[in-house]
Order: structure tokens, then C-alpha cells, then sequence
């Protein structure tokens, strides 16, 4: 019956007896056929047929609410007798920004792989409005990310802090300074990140708060990863600013990184999930263990983050 109820769940979610067949592998009738099937186990109409999509009945609405409360329920008693052990296998799709997914979410797969050596992950990266998508359109189980998308579909948690500093060329002119005004850099030639990502739109809000505007710099280049800007920043096409992680875990030969006086980005990274959304019990445990690895030194009281990200994913 359970299992019944979590198709029921993924066909609500959905809106789609095709899109669920397909990612559970099953034929779309094999679908139909279970859901009349609980329909007749509960002796209620759930469905029923609305244009080209469906909706729910008034009882529909109600078998899904318990639906979903059923499911955390029985994830939770399976965690604590020890069961999340014995289904601790399958694969979880990830999405993420380029920070972390390039530099930060490989280590937390490997640690987590070696307790759960038979959960498989696939990793999808770009932009932080991009994987907000692929989260809104169930592409993913939930994604990590550079910027908050709290809205009447999307949740989002607080992480890991991160930092922008700024980068040049160790044969840059501006490598050997120690202290550096940003309004000297105007003129210079400036590399910056997409339209889109958590990092341009860090960088964007930083400068606000220093009256400044990206046109008013000399933007010779935008890029759409950051291994991109860190190659076209060592290449001398000119600077940019770049994630400390992104440095610290990456190759950074040829590159001084250092701040600008009175100049500060902050940020964090973010887990982000649908609203009301009940992630697999592998997908639940690895977004757990993620959200774990916050530490006292990394808070999110302990950063200093624009007004917009300030907002956490509901309890």
C-alpha cells in the first residue's frame, strides 16, 4: 500500500503518468493500472481527467496530504531502527553552480560514498537560475547553489559561506600591490562570470553598495565557468574576482589573489528543494549529510550576506 501511495505522490508531483513511467522504467498503462488499483483498495475517485492533464479530487487532496506525511514517516522509522541501511542503494541526481559543483561537492560524494558504497550520483552543473530550474521541473532531487530562490515553489538552506576576492595574472601590473582602490581598475580590462550565475550576481550587489555599476568597468570578456575565468585571467586577458574554494581547491599556479581595499563580496551557498517536495531516502540522507558538514566557524551568522540572502529554507 505504501508503495501505492508513493506512485500516487510522484503522479501529483508530476502531472504526468508518462514522465513518471519513464523515470521509474515501467510502461505508462503499468502506471494507470496501479493508480485505478489504489483508487479500489481506498473505494474513492483520486483523479480525474482536466483538458489534456488531470486533478484532484477532494479526496484525492486528501490521500495525497496523508501521502506525503506517510512517506516522512516511514523514512524516519527506517533511520531509526537502522533500516535506511538495508535501502541505501540507487542513484541521486544532484544539480549545482559551478563552485560547488566543481570544487566542493566531489569531496562530499566521495566521503559519503565510502558509508554508502552502493549509491551512485549523477552531477549536473551551470548557473545557479539554471539548476533552479531543473529543480522547479523535478530534473533533479535538489540542487546547491550560489544564490537564494525562496519563492511560492522553491526552499532554500543555508550551507557554506563563500568569498570573492580579487585575482590577476602574476605578471599583471596589479599583482605586485598591496593595497588596490577599486576605482583605479575601471579602465582596465575586466573578466566577469554569465548572466545568471551566483557569482556575477554577488559581484553585481557588492558593487551597488559601493555606488558602482559592472558598465561602469571594461568588460573584456565574459565567461560562462569559472575554470574559464581562471584560465582567461592567467592567459592576461585581465582580471576578475573569484571564489576563494575556487582557488583553494583548484589549480591557482599563475594567479594572486587579494582583496580590494574597502571592497568585499560575501556569499553563501545554498541547498535548494521544491516546496512540499518528499526527496528518496538516498536523496534525503545525502542532502542530511550535506547539511551536516555546517559548522559553527562557517554559520550563517558568522558571514555578512546581501539583504536577499538572508531568507532560509522553512522547517
Amino acid at each position: 500500500m505504501l508503495d501505492l501511495l508513493r506512485l500516487f505522490g510522484q503522479v501529483v508531483e508530476e502531472q504526468s503518468f508518462t514522465v513518471v513511467a519513464r523515470k521509474l522504467g515501467i510502461s505508462q498503462p503499468a502506471v494507470s493500472n496501479q493508480m485505478r488499483a489504489l483508487e479500489e483498495k481506498l473505494g474513492v475517485k483520486l483523479l480525474y481527467r482536466k483538458g489534456k492533464s488531470f486533478a484532484l479530487t477532494p479526496e484525492g487532496e486528501t490521500v495525497y496530504r496523508h501521502a506525503l506525511l506517510l512517506n516522512d514517516e516511514w523514512t524516519e522509522l527506517m533511520r531509526e531502527i537502522g533500516g535506511s541501511e538495508r535501502v541505501m542503494n540507487g542513484k541521486v541526481h544532484i544539480g549545482a553552480s559551478h563552485i560547488p559543483g566543481e570544487y566542493l561537492l566531489p569531496i562530499y560524494i566521495a566521503s559519503f560514498r565510502k558509508l554508502y558504497p552502493e549509491i551512485k550520483f549523477k552531477l549536473s552543473i551551470g548557473d545557479s537560475l539554471e539548476m533552479a530550474e531543473k529543480v522547479l521541473a523535478n530534473e533533479v532531487d535538489f540542487a546547491v547553489i550560489g544564490s537564494v530562490f525562496d519563492t511560492e515553489k522553491l526552499t532554500s538552506e543555508f550551507w557554506l559561506p563563500d568569498e570573492l576576492g580579487f585575482v590577476v595574472s602574476s605578471e599583471h601590473t596589479c599583482s605586485q600591490k598591496k593595497i588596490i582602490d577599486i576605482n583605479t581598475l575601471k579602465e582596465n580590462p575586466m573578466i566577469v562570470r554569465e548572466i545568471g550565475s551566483g557569482h556575477r550576481r554577488a559581484l553585481e550587489e557588492a558593487l551597488v553598495k559601493r555606488g558602482l555599476d559592472l558598465n561602469d568597468f571594461n568588460i573584456a570578456l565574459e565567461v560562462g565557468s569559472t575554470e574559464g575565468v581562471k584560465n582567461s585571467v592567467r592567459a592576461g586577458i585581465g582580471y576578475s574576482f573569484l571564489s576563494k574554494h575556487a582557488l583553494e581547491f583548484g589549480d591557482s599556479q599563475g594567479l594572486v589573489w587579494t582583496n580590494v581595499e574597502d571592497f568585499y563580496i560575501q556569499r553563501g551557498f545554498y541547498l535548494l528543494t521544491r516546496r512540499n517536495k518528499t526527496l528518496t531516502a538516498i536523496a534525503d540522507e545525502y542532502y542530511r549529510y550535506l547539511a551536516g558538514q555546517r559548522s559553527e566557524a562557517n554559520s550563517e551568522d558568522q558571514i555578512q550576506k546581501p539583504e536577499s540572502d538572508r531568507e532560509v529554507r522553512n522547517p
